[in-house]
């Protein structure tokens, strides 16, 4: 893939959007505009100082423009709804974030996946938009953690609550994306799937423990007289399902997904499983995953979930290229503008990457392409000026364009 002109594409897809949203100053969406496209080509560390060499503002102004709430979440749906494509579900991922120093707010000692321990850092709750049609994640809003020690804020209050908290703060504008929710395993605990699917309102899909709780729904002949009608069949062995009563619904070569409606004991609900055996070279590997929608087809409920790890991308783009560890403020609004900021970009960034494709279709994207042609361009754009060229010449045209894509992976 070759990317031409990314810096126009992006300037009138953030303007495009900007448009959509209400009680918006012309100088905010101007700097709106600015420090997207900034991030999308900036070199070095996304700091303040090097935004002042490689922006056309000086330090002050940045941080004073940082200190200035924005609506991502707005900006984020509107990019969603204009890019993206029908079928969309949400995502949730919390993300650590590396931070040095004393003072930062929140910080505190979260789970680092990439070290596979708890570390001293900073913690993001990040929502995402995840297009099942084109197999991508687009960021919606992340909210900064309040400084906890291994998943407890304090005696009362642990880390599980503060996401059940996020998720029922943001409900109204998540329903306006989607009314499906995917968590990870580890948000699989019965106070916090209760307020996603009773006071929020959501599907929730996620993944159940190896070893879970189970039971079978009794479907045969209720005995005559007195008693409570029989409910339940016995426990579920998660090692060695009966495949009479958890049927073979999908059978492929990467897997097979065996479904049910079954009990969980420890979300107090029925469910609609789909128990699926992943063939990994010479091994087989279960899994167990749900739905709290017990009409949900168990194929697309594996789809749905395995979409998740698209926001695993998201979070490795925005560290990689868009300084989302970088910043260096101290204040609550400059971080949280920072972070919104950083992952909005890779968002836009997509979006280039996608432009003049069909909404559905599928393709492959690369967010280091479009870094390397804006940082070339503005590099190119700089040599210019000093010696008055116009690159618009003819005799330039054509040069200019294969400078654009040096140094592109796909090019």
């Amino acid at each position: 893939m070759i990317t031409q002109d990314a810096f126009t594409i992006g300037k009138m897809v953030i303007n495009s959007v900007l448009s959509k949203m209400d009680l918006i100053k012309k100088s905010r969406s101007r700097f709106i505009t600015e420090i997207l496209v900034l991030f999308l080509g900036m070199r070095g560390r996304h700091n303040f100082l090097q935004m002042s060499r490689e922006g056309s503002r000086n330090e002050k102004s940045f941080r004073y423009q940082f200190e200035k709430s924005f609506d991502w979440f707005s900006f984020n749906r509107n990019l969603v709804k204009q890019y993206g494509s029908d079928e969309v579900i949400i995502g949730f991922d919390p993300s650590f974030i590396s931070k040095s120093g004393k003072y930062s707010p929140g910080l505190g000692y979260f789970y680092s996946g990439c070290k596979g321990s708890y570390a001293r850092g900073l913690e993001l709750g990040s929502f995402a938009a995840l297009d099942v049609s084109q197999h991508l994640a687009y960021h919606l809003i992340a909210s900064q953690s309040p400084s906890a020690k291994r998943d407890r804020i304090n005696e009362t209050k642990t880390l599980v609550d503060h996401y059940a908290e996020l998720v029922l703060e943001y409900s109204g504008q998540l329903k306006q994306v989607s009314d499906i929710a995917v968590f990870d395993a580890y948000f699989t605990k019965k106070k916090f799937v209760d307020i996603v699917c009773e006071q929020a309102g959501f599907e929730m899909i996620g993944r159940m423990r190896d070893d879970a709780n189970l039971k079978y729904l009794y479907k045969g002949e209720q005995a005559k007289g007195r008693g409570r009608p029989r409910k339940y069949d016995g426990k579920i062995d998660t090692k060695n399902i009966d495949k009479r009563r958890i049927k073979l619904v999908v059978e492929n070569e990467d897997c097979k997904i065996y479904s049910a409606i079954v009990f969980s004991v420890g979300l107090k609900r029925n469910i609609r499983i789909a128990y699926v055996e992943h063939k990994i070279k010479s091994k087989i590997i279960r899994k167990i995953y749900f739905s709290t929608n017990i009409e949900r087809d168990p194929e697309q409920l594996l789809e749905y979930y395995k979409l998740r790890f698209q926001m695993e991308f998201l979070f490795r783009d925005a560290k990689q290229h868009m300084g989302l560890e970088h910043c260096q403020a101290r204040s609550q609004n400059k971080l949280d503008f920072h972070f919104n900021g950083s992952l909005t970009a890779v968002s836009v960034a997509k979006v280039i990457a996608r432009y003049g494709k069909e909404r559905k279709a599928r393709s492959s994207v690369s967010v280091s392409d479009i870094k390397t042609e804006l940082q070339n361009r503005n590099l190119i754009s700089r040599i210019l000026s000093i010696y008055q060229i116009d690159h618009k010449l003819t005799k330039i045209t054509n040069a200019y364009r294969n400078l654009l894509n040096f140094g592109k992976i796909a090019a």
